[in-house]
């Protein structure tokens, strides 16, 4: 009976496996692929480096646990390194899935860690193939690009919330302060490791007790103070409200109660209410100057308005006229007939439509920064576009971009600039802070366009062509209607 029992016994544990773990055939060899990896005493991230492995070298693989392969080392002892940078003949454990970005841009990365390079973006709905996952990250392929992506913006069969989280979770933010410092640690102590001004994009990672973890077009990481921006989700023009204050309430500069002020309310005092923003009414004065008030010392009213383009005043502004040329293409294009030509195109195309379409200028003309802002501040104007043409000293560079200044303009700028893409098919050069007077003054919803660039012989030609006024315009109007829906 004794002996039976230790036979049992020794049946049990040769024939034991741990849950996830697949021991390789015998002498499997597994090949690096990158240059540099780290071998650890785990199989994981957390686990403690134990060495470096480089690019082509060889090593016997033991057994894999998820997505780490247990190695042999040439002293004998043993370590683990991540599946996906070595080549073996052992299938994956987890077959490809079928997914889609849910965000906006999704930054692709070369290894699973926010702080590694970016190698690529993916525009949202792209279809792509998840390959392997590691802890919050995927390997994704799509066409060209391929990389780890967070798994918070992909969604697949297996993780359909992802659409939800990018939905609800505020991904970006807008700088609120002429100023701002980016720390390394969600303190005011901290050490500061890069500096943004106003209007200024971010990127949001994470947040802790009222700061935001951000990172910068160039891959800076750091934490801001959350009071210091406004967050995209709640960053919006507001045409469908009002505002009465009580006596004494302060009227600030900036969304901020250490801005400056520039008055205060008698009680009973009401003013329309120009866009809302992470706790603040952007409001506009009698005289079209902007002020700002905490939402908390408000009483808001809300009036109805009809969507569409029909009804709203629509401020176009074609840039330069006059003596003042704007660039001049490398065939001789001057930029003040380009902008007009354009301009005049969508003035018709609007009226058409049934909207109150005024031009800052209908000829070869000179119209001041200062004018231009005051025939769209005056009327109040439901959207203002400036339109305009580039210029480069590189001959090759092409493209359109769109520029907005107050961060509850950033989303007008982003649908209009989606759908010149869609229509013009040129480079999309992106959505841009940019310090220009016209937008910069205004009190309205303003963007300010740049077409194409002049300077570049080949995209001068094509916005000579008709076809390029008309796909021109067409996303323009395109982007209005999207904004007003």
């Amino acid at each position: 009976m004794k002996k039976l029992f230790f036979r049992l016994f020794f049946l049990a544990l040769f024939f034991q496996i741990a849950p996830g773990v697949i021991h390789a055939r015998a002498e499997e060899a597994g090949t690096v692929t990158h240059a540099a990896v780290y071998i650890r005493s785990g199989p994981g991230v957390s686990y403690p480096i134990t060495g470096k492995a480089a690019e082509n070298d060889t090593y016997t693989v033991l057994q894999k646990d998820g997505d780490w392969f247990q190695i042999r080392l040439p002293s004998g002892n043993t370590g683990w390194i991540a599946d996906w940078l070595v080549e073996t003949g052992i299938s994956s454990a987890k077959q490809a899935e079928q997914g889609k970005i849910t965000a906006d841009r999704l930054r692709i990365r070369k290894a699973p860690d926010k702080s590694a390079a970016i190698i690529g973006t993916l525009e949202k709905n792209a279809a792509v193939t998840v390959a392997k996952t590691e802890g919050s990250w995927v390997y994704i392929e799509s066409g060209n690009v391929s990389g780890w992506a967070d798994n918070r913006y992909v969604q697949t069969e297996t993780n359909r919330d992802a659409g939800k989280t990018a939905e609800n979770n505020v991904s970006a933010a807008i700088v609120a302060a002429s100023s701002l410092n980016i720390r390394q640690s969600p303190s005011l102590q901290s050490e500061t490791v890069a500096t943004v001004t106003y209007g200024t994009r971010l990127q949001i990672t994470g947040t802790d007790h009222g700061w935001y973890e951000v990172e910068l077009d160039d891959g800076t990481h750091g934490w801001v103070a959350g009071f210091y921006v406004a967050r995209e989700s709640q960053a919006k023009r507001s045409s469908e409200a009002e505002v009465t204050l009580h006596s004494g309430t302060s009227l600030y500069k900036r969304p901020q109660s250490s801005s400056d002020t520039v008055g205060t309310a008698k009680a009973g005092d009401r003013f329309p209410v120009v866009s809302e923003m992470d706790g603040w009414y952007k409001i506009r004065m009698e005289s079209g100057i902007s002020a700002y008030i905490p939402a908390n010392v408000a009483q808001k009213s809300n009036k109805t308005v009809k969507k569409g383009i029909k009804g709203k005043t629509i401020v176009l502004d074609p840039g330069h006229g006059g003596t003042d040329n704007g660039t001049t293409g490398a065939y001789g294009t001057l930029e003040k007939l380009a902008t007009l030509k354009t301009a005049n195109a969508l003035y018709e195309k609007l009226k058409k439509a049934g909207a109150r379409v005024i031009l800052t200028r209908n000829s070869d003309t000179y119209v001041s920064l200062p004018e231009r802002t005051a025939i769209s501040n005056t009327n109040h104007a439901d959207a203002f576009v400036s339109i305009h043409f580039d210029s480069a000293e590189d001959p090759h560079t092409r493209g359109h971009t769109t520029y907005y200044y107050h961060a509850q303009d950033y989303n007008f700028a982003r649908l209009v600039n989606n759908q010149i893409t869609s229509r013009l098919g040129t480079v999309d050069r992106g959505v841009k802070f940019g310090d220009f007077h016209v937008i910069r003054e205004n009190t309205q919803p303003a963007i300010l366009l740049e077409l194409g660039y002049l300077s570049s012989p080949a995209e001068e030609k094509h916005i000579a062509e008709k076809s390029f006024q008309t796909k021109a315009v067409a996303g323009i109007y395109n982007g209005l209607k999207a904004y007003f829906q």
